[in-house]
């Protein structure tokens, strides 16, 4: 574990288990804190800032560990140290019981060298060089040889995106990363895509009955995370470089496509899938975007509060909205700049900003007034379920889905969580079609 990491868990624990006021949180980091820099109220302000409420002992190390005044501190001499150990403290492994709910949770995995990954993992050392794959492979490599399987997917403006779908053992130990690794890292409140209890119907919800809902897209979002971002989440977990070098392996692809398949790729997505990324298809991909964006969401809503806005992300959809009387182009090039620091590029084609009087959708959902299913989509759904009844479940299925009646019926049970009475006229003619 490195030294910064062990610091900020300690501090954390310190501040946790005190009352959360100013002046006593206060008192605690210069009590505990030796080498204490001369703006350690600062990190207090930036705690109740951020949880005025206390928050999880997780969160506290989370923010403090994502904090840019503690790099400062640790890149100066002589760094801060704890005076005195919290011996008693629950730690980040075994078990823990979420004060929200009563329930335990898992902590993290003790991983101190690759030796125990590889047995945590259930793999020998040799296998799990080879599902690291530090090798060269190029176009020329056999199929068998790669672990990764391409799909290209045209985009509504010509464009198309690649899909990286690991194959069936590397895709199982990405899931066990991601469900004992990662889900014990705070996301932030505004994120709501991937995120357990929240979804794109509660991201939208955030922007119902606006004056003003903008929106904006990160480009290439996962494809613009690489190498070191990905690393620098598993240092900051605790692990070591030799372990954190071979999670983050495990967890990103450099893709060596064929000629015929870069010539549907623009020159920025060659670039950037050649380098090491996280893919877009791996289990663990959105919840290290959204601990990788925690600043940038951090950032952005601290932005929105100055402005008195809501501001919520879902995957690479930006939104902001709110009900003041101004002119809003001016936070596009501000947002721009904000995610540049962070790593990331906004899409600037896709910005929009639409008044009350207009069409306000958000990944798909109109929220004008309330939550409501698109017109357009609703009736291309209802002329596919009348296709149904007319001609048969199968002469609709063009994209050859294995269970599409399933599919279909996800599909309608998405459209009546937002229009209930909607919902309820596609389900009628979806039972039509078995009764056809």
């Amino acid at each position: 574990m490195n030294k910064r990491v062990f610091f900020t868990r300690q501090l954390a624990s310190w501040l946790y288990h005190t009352h959360w006021h100013y002046k006593t949180l206060l008192a605690v980091i210069i009590e505990r804190v030796e080498y204490l820099p001369d703006d350690g109220n600062a990190v207090i302000n930036e705690l109740l800032l951020q949880y005025p409420a206390k928050p999880s002992e997780r969160a506290i190390a989370n923010l403090l560990n994502s904090s840019a005044r503690l790099s400062k501190w640790f890149a100066a001499t002589p760094t801060p140290t704890i005076r005195v150990l919290n011996l008693d403290r629950d730690g980040f492994t075994g078990q823990l019981t979420d004060e929200a709910t009563g329930h335990t949770t898992n902590r993290l995995p003790i991983i101190d060298t690759v030796g125990d990954l590889a047995d945590w993992l259930t793999l020998s050392l040799p296998e799990l060089d080879w599902f690291a794959n530090f090798w060269r492979f190029d176009t020329a490599t056999p199929e068998h040889f790669k672990h990764y399987q391409y799909q290209l997917l045209e985009k509504r403006d010509g464009g198309f995106r690649l899909i990286e779908k690991p194959k069936t053992r590397l895709k199982q130990l990405q899931r066990k990363i991601y469900q004992e690794i990662l889900t014990t890292a705070d996301t932030h409140s505004a994120a709501h895509g991937f995120c357990p209890g929240r979804s794109c119907l509660s991201h939208a919800a955030n922007h119902t009955n606006k004056r003003y809902v903008m929106s904006y897209d990160i480009a290439q979002c996962f494809q613009s995370i690489g190498w070191l971002k990905v690393k620098s989440v598993f240092l900051r977990m605790g692990y070591t470089q030799n372990v954190s070098t071979y999670l983050t392996a495990l967890c990103t692809h450099k893709v060596q496509l064929k000629r015929q398949q870069q010539a549907a790729l623009s020159p920025t997505q060659r670039t950037l899938l050649r380098q090491r990324h996280l893919p877009q298809g791996a289990p663990t991909s959105p919840a290290l975007t959204n601990i990788v964006l925690f600043r940038l969401d951090q950032r952005l809503t601290g932005l929105a509060n100055r402005l008195d806005l809501d501001y919520s992300r879902y995957a690479d959809d930006i939104a902001l909205s709110g009900n003041g009387h101004r002119d809003y182009r001016f936070l596009q090039p501000l947002i721009g700049k904000i995610c540049l620091d962070e790593g990331v590029t906004l899409n600037y084609r896709k910005t929009r900003i639409r008044r009350s009087h207009q069409k306000q959708r958000l990944t798909g959902i109109i929220v004008n007034n309330k939550l409501n299913i698109d017109r357009k989509q609703f009736d291309t759904l209802k002329a596919t379920l009348t296709n149904c009844v007319q001609h048969g479940l199968q002469s609709q299925n063009r994209n050859n889905h294995p269970h599409f009646d399933e599919h279909l019926l996800g599909k309608i049970q998405y459209v009546k969580s937002l229009n209930k009475q909607r919902g309820l006229k596609l389900e009628k003619i979806y039972s039509d079609i078995w009764l056809a």
